[in-house]
């Protein structure tokens, strides 16, 4: 076995180091393949969970048989509670390739046989990926100031107050990131030798394939859950005198769920083709060249995309100061002061941009032959097949229950002079989705052809016109150098240019936000003496908004140029037909459709309703409710499809374009013996479709109730203050489901005979 092996090792060693052959050499044949292919695949499942359970008081506690003198206390706390989950894949694939070949670089003098080249390119990229996000924050937040106080003597209380900022946040990220850029590069040089008589035909195939898909699926929960109460509540119980300083209770409260599911997919195609068959300089008996010539861009994107966002939010606020006195109770200023924030943003907007860029470049039977040439023919064809499917489904909910209320309560056996008192709440609920798409689509495609190789030739002296003179000295088409005179060879091209484009948006946001603000101010007074009342205020500011935003945002650009030249000889005799084919094909569905739905339901209760009851005179400062009630329903769900087609199609049979072929004196020179006739077939087809759906429902519900109720009862006089109660509510619903369509279609078709 060995032996036959080294003898065979021997006959490939002398076969490569043989002298070239001068006639009668066989053809030379090459084989090139490159292929790549890159499979991705990614999963990532991601869940965090956050309890907190955050108490925060101010209690001290006094119990005294003689008086109670009490310093400042206070309670301070901060209290965050965050689940948070990243699981977003990012994936990246570059493929390069290139492809070079360079068959029939000898020196064949006579009866070369053809050259043959085989060139094929194969890229393909899959890309999977898929992730799931779960967070959840649990936070129970209570806020409390209340200092007892118990004596039999008399009760003077310093400041205090218990001060709490609640956070709970619940993010999940799981948005997909895949990048694939393909880069091809083919360049194929065939019969490039010295052959001058009796050559053989070239013959050339070309073939470049890209392949890209990507898959990309999102699911993320996020639920936010959180319980604040906020409460002032100082008791002072005394046999004697009640004197308490200022108390406050301060709370700042925020839910927070947020989901970003929203996948990112860009495609990069690059492809570039350059041929060159029939180079040599072969005078006569020359065979036709061939070429074949494909391009094939294919660009599958699917995303999915799925993100629901829930805050919940119990916020309670109370001012509810109580003294107890056998004696006088004279109150300092007590206040109770919380702002509540939920919010729920469900983001799972899906963007996808794919560029393919494609670029044939074809030139056959660049020889100089005289006499007997064969034919030269081509095939070109380019294949641009873009299809995008993004599906997107969004829902946020934001639960607010907003209480706020300013109650404080005085019982005394003498006179009570209550000092102000003050509940004020600002309580926002917010429900936002987005799951509007967005779909980017750039198609350019260039074919160029040239077939016969005589477009550059103008004169036919081989100067390329560059006399000055184009043909018209005379001169030009007599020296024999340049073009097939007789018994000449038809030439026939084939140019085909393909470009697709698919786009299908489906999008469907749900928002909802509920929210029940009540507002109450209702002190109470009861004396034996009489009852000097304090400024007392409930402030809230309640705002529900609900905001879908599914509109869809699809643009596809598609350029489309076909250059081809055919024939371009000075023959005289015998002359073949030149015959061409071109045919330009734009196709671009975009298919979208939208849901939204956004509703915001408010309860509203605004009351003013002080209580004194005295023995003797009751004397009331101002007395107030004030609430601002808003809400907004807004849904946006119009679809945006913009379509550019521009085609250019080019096509010169028979040379007469330049003034190629010129005889004597500077006359056009064509066929004037046996000449086949030129044809030229050019089709351009343009095709754009648009199908455009939306429905959007926003509903805004509000019940607003504002309420003034003083109740004045007293033995002697009654000098009311003034009492007000004010409500400024607000009720929204909004829609745009306008479709925006813009189509743009240029053709451009020349054409020479």
């Amino acid at each position: 076995m060995k032996a036959k092996l080294l003898s065979v090792a021997v006959v490939l060693v002398a076969m490569a180091t043989a002298s070239p052959a001068l006639a009668d050499s066989g053809g030379a044949g090459g084989f090139q393949a490159g292929a790549q292919s890159a499979t991705t695949a990614q999963g990532a499942l991601g869940v965090a969970a956050s309890h907190q359970n955050a108490v925060n008081a101010n209690v001290p506690v006094s119990i005294a048989g003689g008086n109670v003198s009490a310093g400042p206390s206070s309670a301070d706390q901060n209290a965050t509670s965050s689940a948070d989950t990243d699981v977003s894949n990012k994936a990246k694939t570059d493929q390069d390739q290139q492809l070079d070949q360079n068959i029939g670089g000898g020196s064949c003098a006579a009866g070369c046989g053809g050259a043959g080249g085989f060139q094929a390119g194969a890229q393909q990229a899959d890309t999977e990926q898929a992730a799931v996000g779960v967070a959840k924050s649990d936070q129970n937040a209570v806020n409390a100031n209340v200092p007892v106080s118990i004596a039999g003597g008399n009760v003077s209380s310093g400041p205090s107050s218990a001060t709490q900022t609640a956070s709970s946040s619940a993010d999940a990220d799981v948005s997909n990131k895949a990048k694939t850029d393909q880069d091809q590069h083919l360049n194929q040089d065939i019969g490039g030798s010295g052959c001058h008589a009796g050559c053989g035909g070239s013959g050339g195939f070309q073939a470049g394939i890209q392949d890209a898909r990507t898959q990309q699926l999102g699911v993320g929960v996020a639920k936010s859950d959180q319980n604040a109460v906020n409460a002032n509540v100082p008791v002072s119980i005394a046999g004697g005198n009640v004197r308490s300083g200022p108390s406050s209770a301060t709370q700042t409260a925020s839910s927070t769920a947020n989901t970003d599911v929203s996948n990112k997919a860009k495609t990069d195609q690059d492809q570039h083709l350059s041929q060159n068959i029939g180079g040599g300089s072969c005078l006569a008996g020359c065979g036709g060249a061939g070429g074949f010539q494909v391009g094939v861009q294919k660009a599958d994107t699917e995303q999915a995309a799925v993100g629901i966002a829930k805050s919940d939010q119990n916020a309670v606020n109370a001012n509810v100061p109580v003294s107890i006195a056998g004696g006088n109770v004279s109150s300092g200023p007590s206040s109770a002061t919380q702002t509540a924030t939920s919010n729920a943003n469900a983001d799972v907007s899906n963007k996808a941009k794919t560029d393919q860029d494609q670029h044939l470049s074809q030139n056959i039977g660049g020889g100089s032959c005289l006499a007997g040439c064969g034919g030269a023919g081509g095939f070109q064809a380019g294949i641009q097949d873009a299809s995008t499917s993004q599906w997107a489904l969004g829902i946020a909910k934001s639960d607010q229950n907003a209480v706020n209320g300013n109650a404080p309560v005085s019982i005394a056996g003498g006179n009570i002079s209550s000092g102000p008192s003050s509940a004020t709440q600002d309580a926002t609920s917010t429900a936002d989705t987005d799951v509007s798409n967005k779909a980017k689509t750039d198609q350019d495609q260039s074919l160029h052809q040239d077939l016969g190789g005589k477009d550059h030739g103008c004169g036919c002296d081989g100067k390329d016109g560059r006399d000055g003179k184009d043909g018209r000295d005379g001169k030009d088409g007599r020296d024999g150098k340049d073009g097939c005179f007789a018994g000449c060879g038809g030439a026939g091209g084939f140019q085909l240019g393909i470009q697709k484009a698919e786009t299908d948006q489906w999008a469907l946001g749900v928002a909802k936000s509920d929210q029940n603000a009540v507002n109450g101010n209702a002190p109470v007074s009861i004396a034996g003496g009489n009852v000097r009342s304090g400024p007392s205020s409930a402030t809230q500011d309640a705002t529900s908004t609900a905001d879908t935003d599914v509109s869809n945002k699809a643009k596809t650009d598609q350029d489309q140029h076909l250059s081809q030249n055919i024939g371009g000889s000075s023959c005289h005799a015998g002359c073949g037909g030149p015959g061409g084919f071109q045919v330009g094909v734009q196709k671009a569905e975009t298919d979208q459709w939208a849901l939204g739905i956004a509703k915001s339901d408010q309860n509203a209760v605004n009351g003013n309703a002080p209580v004194s009851i005295a023995g003797g005179n009751i004397s009331s400062g101002p007395s107030s409710a004030d609430q601002t009630a808003t809400s907004t329903a807004s849904t946006d769900v119009s679809n945006k499809a913009k379509t550019d087609q521009d085609q250019s199609l080019h096509q010169n049979v028979g040379g007469k374009d330049r003034g190629c072929g010129c005889g004597p004196r500077g006359i056009r020179t064509e066929c004037t013996a046996g000449c086949g006739g030129a044809g030229g077939f050019q089709l351009g087809i343009q095709k754009a479709e648009t199908d455009q759906w939306a429905l959007g429902v926003a509903k805004s519900d509000q019940n607003a109730v504002n309420t003034n109720a003083p109740v004045s009862i007293a033995g002697g006089n009654i000098y009311d203050g003034e009492s007000a109660a004010t409500q400024t509510a607000t009720s929204n619903a909004d829609t745009d489901v306008s479709n925006r369509a813009k189509t743009d279609q240029n053709q451009w078709q020349g054409q020479w005979l």
